[in-house]
């Protein structure tokens, strides 16, 4: 059964992107997967993983990952541009854009896509903050609307439906750190309505994604700051 409003079917396309230099790397991706797999349905989604230039393989020796496209390109390329390529290629009404180092949890999926379905936003982003015990109980007695644009945005997931995709004219293809800044700023460019919400925690390592020492973070950001400061 594939959730939806009314007789329309909905599906939405799970990108991962991976940058596997170290063993780490390749193992967040493979816990990310895990979880997304875990927790989510099978025939609620498509996944689509997408990397480039391996050094070091995700591994499924148990054939337990959903991994249904797994891309691996040839050249190395930045991660908003595997974006842009794995969108291309999403059958889904909806994408939902997952870093790595980042592990979702029962009932993720079905919570953003409500508040899309509902027509509450066009692209939403979850709760990832970390949060006192008190905090997460009171979450659980609101009501979905009520979770509505509570929690704090954070780049590590982003959920939005393929039109609104569309119009943003995807992710910059030469950033590298700030991409996710980047996107905000071109879905209100484009008129995106852009929400969050507490009804849906997911948890975020941190710098997993394709920082693999701060040498590299520290290039790819003075990078990314020369390019935003010309526009």
């Amino acid at each position: 059964m594939l959730y939806g409003v009314g007789d329309k079917e909905m599906k939405t396309t799970i990108i991962v992107v991976g940058y596997h230099e170290t063993q780490l790397s390749a193992h967040l991706t493979m816990l990310c997967l895990a979880n997304i797999t875990k927790y989510t349905d099978p025939e609620d989604y498509e996944l689509i993983l997408i990397e480039d230039v391996p050094k070091y393989q995700v591994r499924d020796d148990y054939h337990v990952l959903k991994i249904d496209k797994h891309i691996i390109l040839e050249e190395r390329t930045t991660y908003s541009k595997k974006i842009n390529i794995a969108a291309e290629q999403a059958t889904g009404e909806y994408l939902a854009i997952i870093q790595n180092d980042v592990f979702v949890w029962e009932g993720w999926l079905k919570g953003l896509r409500y508040y899309l379905e509902n027509g509450m936003g066009e692209a939403i982003i979850p709760d990832q903050f970390p949060r006192s015990r008190e905090d997460i109980l009171n979450s659980y007695k609101m009501s979905m609307e009520e979770g509505l644009n509570k929690g704090a945005r954070d780049a590590c997931m982003i959920m939005i439906t393929a039109e609104a995709f569309k119009k943003t004219g995807g992710f910059n293809p030469d950033l590298q750190i700030l991409q996710e800044a980047d996107f905000y700023e071109r879905m209100s460019a484009a008129g995106v309505n852009q929400i969050t919400t507490n009804k849906v925690q997911v948890s975020h390592m941190t710098l997993g994604t394709h920082y693999q020492d701060m040498e590299e973070f520290e290039r790819k950001l003075d990078h990314d700051s020369k390019i935003r400061n010309k526009v």
